[in-house]
């Protein structure tokens, strides 16, 4: 896949992936080590969210394996341009089912560099298709025009 195979509209289901108590757990014990996303009897009792919660850097982290993983065919990725517009709507909770899309919102060639650099609009919602994240990325795709 190549910045010409992809058009803006264009939109790619990502699939799903159910958060469990462990994964949580063990996301924040290496990377956010906060109570709330590591002892579930505390969680409850002293935050604000009545229960343990995965951390939004967790979540976000999901999206991009459930983005990597919706290829049907390798894509020319080059490297990531940026991530804007980070919004974490709704916590995320142990046995959430969460599903991803995304919407290609603009493609850029530079010719020059044999590459185009294409803008996503991505999305993550729970079983209850209640929005949880939302997130513009961008990435380099190689060209095959010059």
């Amino acid at each position: 896949m190549h910045a010409e195979d992809l058009t803006p509209g264009q939109v790619i289901q990502l699939g799903s992936h159910t958060v469990c108590e462990s994964e949580i757990i063990a996301f924040a014990t290496q990377w956010d080590p906060q109570f709330f996303h590591l002892d579930p009897p505390r969680a409850a009792a002293e935050s604000q969210f009545g229960g343990l919660i995965a951390s939004g850097l967790h979540t976000l982290s999901i999206y991009q394996r459930l983005w990597v993983d919706s290829r049907t065919q390798p894509w020319r990725v080059i490297a990531g341009a940026a991530m804007n517009d980070v919004a974490f709507l709704r916590p995320v909770r142990p046995g959430d089912v969460l599903t991803g899309h995304t919407v290609i919102d603009d493609v850029r060639f530079e010719p020059d560099k044999h590459r185009g650099r294409v803008t996503f609009a991505g999305a993550l919602s729970n079983q209850d298709d209640k929005l949880v994240l939302r997130v513009t990325t961008a990435v380099y795709l190689g060209a095959r025009t010059a």
